[in-house]
């Protein structure tokens, strides 16, 4: 997928109201703090992408609300792209019509690099977990569906736990009446997104594996680690129950669960460098573009923030190296990375 043109009208510190990309590879040169990365983040927005945080905190000091757009171009033709942000949320639009994520996910969009990434190696279990989510949210809009069931049956089986936590006779008080019925619906709808999780996580771990070795030395391994088995979900919910009594919440299930990432045979939060570290949720990226580049049979558009941040020679040669092979990618950075169109940003003007 190509960007023909991007706009915006209020989106944080940006003041250029267009910017017109061209095919291969731009790259936004500018100091810190001078818009680089609202732009790109505006970018992957407008096409669909996940909002990091919150909506508000995207909007321009003093206004009410901020809208963007985009013309884009894939193998099925041209189309434009419409966000608006507010106090309610955001807005969808996809040729002059309203429109879901969901059918927003029909386009291969973007897949964005940013040093914030290191929290999918560093972070806490949560980050990784909506790493797989939106991925398989972006395959499957019946995941994204399930997900959604699921975490409405979670926050019904959590306001039980509490209110029964609440009981003054903690020790002798019964199990909450209707605690089977959404024991049954965490279990319909979690059994499934386990299941598809594992299905991704065999598609996903050879493509991270062979990013990682294109940047650096060493073997890079990914695996679940579940709290309970698909098929057995539902067994696992009933015996948890007394613990979860005591604690208020439910213990198990994908909610709880993580993606455990290794380094040549060591558990990379805890051994690996920084660089290492930088260089796994590269790897992770890239996974993600080129499996989705296979899923659209098009690569969707790639943005790297800080692209040599953490990065010694050798990794950004490979990294430059798979983006100059792209239809289109924009970087951005404090330097030029001496190839493609450069475009000088400042105070959130580009030129």
């Amino acid at each position: 997928m190509r960007l023909l043109r991007f706009g915006q009208k209020n989106f944080r510190n940006l003041a250029t109201p267009v910017f017109i990309p061209e095919g291969g590879l731009t790259t936004i040169v500018g100091g810190n703090a001078q818009g680089k990365t609202n732009l790109l983040e505006a970018i992957e927005l407008v096409l669909g992408g996940e909002l990091r945080n919150g909506t508000l905190e995207r909007i321009a000091f003093g206004k009410s609300e901020a809208s963007l757009y985009a013309e884009v171009e894939t193998q099925f033709g041209r189309s434009r792209l419409e966000a608006r942000l507010s106090q309610e949320g955001r807005e969808h639009r996809l040729n002059e019509a309203p429109a879901t994520l969901r059918e927003l996910a029909q386009l291969p969009g973007a897949v964005r690099l940013g040093p914030d990434d290191l929290a999918l190696v560093l972070g806490p279990p949560e980050e990784r977990r909506r790493f797989l989510d939106v991925l398989l949210s972006r395959f499957s809009a019946r995941y994204r569906a399930m997900l959604s069931q699921y975490n409405r049956a979670l926050q019904q089986r959590n306001a039980l736990l509490k209110a029964s936590l609440r009981q003054a006779e903690k020790a002798s008080r019964p199990v909450p009446s209707g605690m089977e019925i959404w024991n049954t619906e965490l279990a319909k709808y979690g059994s499934e997104i386990l299941s598809l999780r594992r299905r991704m996580l065999k598609r996903l771990t050879p493509l991270a594996r062979e990013a990682y070795r294109e940047l650096a030395p060493g073997e890079l391994w990914l695996e679940l680690s579940e709290t309970a088995a698909p098929e057995h979900f539902l067994e696992a919910l009933e015996s948890s129950l007394p613990e979860d009594l005591q604690r208020g919440s439910t213990s198990v299930g994908p909610h709880r669960d993580d993606l455990r990432i290794f380094l040549s045979g060591r558990e990379a939060a805890r051994f690996a460098s920084r660089g290492e570290c930088r260089s796994i949720a590269l790897a992770l990226r890239l996974a993600e573009h080129r499996l989705l580049w296979a899923h659209y049979d098009e690569a969707p558009l790639l943005l790297v923030d800080e692209w040599h941040t953490e990065l010694d020679a050798h990794r950004r040669a490979a990294l430059l190296a798979y983006a100059e092979s792209l239809p289109q990618a924009i970087l951005a950075g404090l330097e030029t990375p001496g190839v493609g169109r450069v475009v000088h940003i400042e105070a959130g003007v580009w030129r």
